[in-house]
């Protein structure tokens, strides 16, 4: 069992695996947070499956990197094409990447208290017009080639590609209700109450259209700590060199 305080994969059977995701997804191995979730933590999770496990994912995320999504979404699949069964549930946000992540599952589940958020591919690009252009496509094959086949593969009828492209480009937060209209999500009538991460709350800030509740700034400010020693120094750095760079 490899255990976090927001990343967890237990293995309550023997043919019975549970995964929790109540954290950032980031790109490669290092965590800047014990919350963090990174494609090798699936990694470990997933590998060995014979095909006959039902994998259930639990999510309550701000999203990540789209990039790492992409690989967790790939090692999903195969496990899919191995004949393992996947249910996932959001248990209180699903935004960004963490939108598509769980629709890529055979069942889908949400609370009444439960959220998605989606919104197009984002990345920080530098350099000169080739270099931005070039970003602007890698954006675009993202949301083409990634996003929206598997938004499309758990759309309800009616629902078009054009639609779900419309609420994509206008970053739309979707309520429990709204959510199981537009995609094949049953709702569990039993509320739970989730303990929202911090660091996620501090992320969901850059979003234009993300909800009262949701924002960092509705929570009372402290007076600012006073770091006592050079280790607590660096971390304050890290943490705001993370900040620059989401």
């Amino acid at each position: 069992m490899r255990m976090n305080k927001f990343y967890e994969i237990k293995n309550e059977a023997k043919d019975t695996i549970d995964i929790y995701i109540y954290g950032y997804i980031v790109s490669g191995a290092d965590k800047w947070d014990e919350s963090d979730v990174t494609y090798k933590d699936f990694q470990c999770g997933l590998e060995g499956l014979k095909g006959t496990e039902t994998v259930n994912l639990y999510v309550n995320s701000g999203g990540g990197s789209v990039i790492a999504t992409q690989g967790i979404v790939a090692m999903l699949q195969r496990a899919k094409d191995k004949g393992v069964i996947i249910n996932a549930t959001i248990d209180g946000l699903g935004a960004s990447c963490a939108s598509f992540l769980p629709l890529l599952a055979d069942n889908v589940f949400c609370y009444l208290s439960s959220l998605m958020m989606v919104h197009k591919p984002m990345m920080g690009v530098g350099g000169n017009a080739n270099d931005l252009q070039d970003g602007i496509n890698l954006l675009n094959k993202i949301e083409d080639n990634v996003m929206m086949p598997i938004y499309m593969a758990k759309v309800n009828d009616g629902i078009s590609e054009e639609y779900i492209r419309n609420l994509v480009n206008a970053e739309t937060w979707l309520s429990a209700s709204e959510m199981a209209e537009i995609f094949n999500i049953t709702i569990l009538e039993d509320d739970k109450e989730l303990v929202a991460c911090t660091r996620d709350r501090e992320i969901l800030n850059k979003y234009k259209n993300t909800p009262k509740g949701l924002k960092f700034e509705d929570e009372i400010e402290s007076e600012p700590q006073v770091p006592q020693d050079n280790k607590e120094i660096e971390n304050l750095k890290a943490k705001l060199l993370l900040e620059c760079l989401i």
